[in-house]
């Protein structure tokens, strides 16, 4: 049952404006981060102690745009797993869905699972744009990119590109529960990337030490494999404990509020 739910949310996500404006859309963040860090290397050190081409040519260097683009594929994840869950409230097709699927449990997990693979899918196809525009850039830059195709190379590449994937699915499924609790997409998107993306920062910037406790900094920690903020294991666990607690509030007051329209 949860197979059919996954299967007809996909019928949806297949539409060619969600799927090539979805695409287009993260791929174009990927390809942005990826040019404008590669751009932006400096020749010599400083002291604020910014990337420079010499860092570029070492065996991580091929990951660096992708760990710089965590926020943005986050803050586009979050909305296009906000609209699909509070589009079904808005737009009042849920009454449809739960007449052919009455366990709403069932439901919410399959169409979770169908976003989630959609966005990942999204995330490998901008990661494959953003290779070749790292070469392209390295190319400019006459930065050797020999070690980038080495086995240390693609190792750090796979783990990167993992984190990248997991935190992506930790804005999605925010995006998600935002969608569930606010039964409207407009008001998801705006309420939930208002409160990710600069009220955290503000707090960030205000309370020392922030950042280890907010969800979208954990997740850009996650996504970097570690920050000055909270390493990877220490975002990783908290942010695992947020989600299972939200998760568990969304769905249980996804399976008992009425539907109305």
């Amino acid at each position: 049952m949860i197979w059919r739910s996954f299967e007809s949310e996909w019928v949806k996500l297949r539409r060619r404006r969600l799927w090539y404006g979805s695409y287009i859309a993260i791929t174009g963040v990927v390809l942005l981060t990826t040019i404008v860090t590669i751009a932006g290397a400096l020749h010599h050190a400083d002291d604020r102690g910014d990337l420079t081409l010499a860092q570029l040519a070492h065996a991580t260097g091929l990951s660096q745009g992708l760990m710089q683009s965590g926020v943005l594929l986050g803050a586009v994840s979050f909305s296009i797993a906000a609209f699909q869950f509070g589009g079904e409230f808005s737009h009042g097709t849920l009454r449809n869905l739960l007449v052919r699927q009455p366990r709403r449990s069932v439901l919410m997990t399959g169409k979770c699972l169908a976003v989630l693979t959609f966005l990942v899918g999204a995330v490998l196809v901008a990661t494959m744009v953003g290779l070749c525009a790292a070469f392209a850039m390295a190319h400019l830059r006459s930065v050797p990119t020999g070690a980038w195709t080495s086995g240390v190379g693609m190792g750090d590449l796979g783990i990167v590109l993992g984190d990248l994937a997991i935190s992506t699915c930790g804005f999605a499924i925010i995006g998600m529960i935002a969608g569930v609790l606010l039964r409207s997409s407009v008001i998801a998107i705006a309420a939930g990337l208002a409160v990710l993306l600069p009220v955290e920062t503000i707090i960030t910037d205000a309370v020392p030490g922030a950042a280890r406790w907010l969800p979208a900094q954990l997740l850009e920690a996650i996504a970097q494999g570690g920050s000055t903020g909270a390493s990877f294991r220490a975002a990783l666990i908290t942010m695992s404990a947020y989600l299972a607690g939200a998760v568990v509030i969304a769905m249980f007051v996804f399976v008992r509020r009425d539907v109305t329209a």
